[in-house]
């Protein structure tokens, strides 16, 4: 299994939000997370949440086959907390999206704690991409369960979450969740060997002021040459200085994640 992750700043943005590491230990994994652009300090919040949850991985390596989703978010947002108290920050800084994905007996593990995408390259290169989507692009945030106020505010504005799948042949489907349901993803990959996670940011690409279909950015993002090393941040970095030749460009900042399982090199 390779793996390896893209991070760039959104053209409208002064800092970066986002924020993704990756690893082998216990298992292949990468982790991302998207600091709301309205919090004080969140770059630094998605840092925390991220090493945070690279910790549960290396401290739950026993179960890692079968991860509890609220066990692990509370353990990350209570210890990212006393992390954050200890810096001086306030808690608000911890508003962030969270995205744990790993690697282990052919399966990708992904949980989602807010929004973010995923995509799916199956092994006659058929590209599926599954969005998760808020009411009114307001997450639900792990923070808000360290924060009483801010949680019974955004259970007064029944916000739901969407699911939306986006499929190659241009269909889509899409299912409705309760704002705190759990999203837990076990891919299979002898189906499908290729699988990226990306934050919010694949969705913000424009040319001029025409917004494009996440599949017109993604195709050419994921047209590798060379597998070895550091494969998703050459292939990127030369698809976006093409972009920006053909005046497309991201708004928002963009963390991208890859597993690639390849059996002979």
């Amino acid at each position: 299994m390779f793996i390896d992750t893209f991070l760039e700043i959104g053209n409208q943005h002064k800092v970066c939000e986002d924020y993704i590491v990756s690893g082998n230990e216990p298992v292949p994994y990468i982790i991302l997370s998207d600091g709301c652009s309205t919090a004080h300090n969140s770059e630094m919040g998605s840092r925390i949440l991220c090493h945070l949850a690279k910790q549960y991985l290396k401290y739950n390596q026993d179960e890692i086959h079968d991860l509890d989703y609220w066990k692990l978010g509370q353990w990350v947002i209570h210890n990212a907390e006393q992390t954050a108290r200890q810096l001086g920050l306030s808690i608000s800084c911890l508003t962030a999206t969270l995205m744990v994905a790993y690697y282990i007996n052919n399966e990708i593990h992904i949980m989602i704690y807010g929004d973010g995408s995923f995509i799916t390259i199956g092994t006659h290169n058929s590209i599926d991409i599954t969005s998760v989507e808020f009411t009114g692009n307001a997450p639900y945030y792990l923070v808000y369960l360290i924060d009483n106020v801010r949680h019974e505010l955004y259970d007064q504005s029944k916000n739901t979450k969407s699911v939306i799948y986006h499929y190659t042949d241009g269909s889509e489907t899409k299912d409705e969740f309760a704002y705190d349901h759990p999203l837990y993803f076990k891919i299979g990959t002898n189906v499908t060997p290729t699988v990226l996670i990306t934050s919010d940011g694949i969705d913000s690409f424009l040319k001029g002021t025409n917004h494009l279909k996440s599949h017109e950015i993604i195709e050419p993002c994921v047209a590798f040459k060379n597998l070895k090393g550091e494969f998703l941040k050459r292939r990127l970095n030369k698809q976006m200085k093409v972009f920006m030749a053909d005046g497309i460009g991201h708004f928002d900042d963009l963390s991208v994640g890859a597993f690639l399982k390849i059996e002979e090199m």
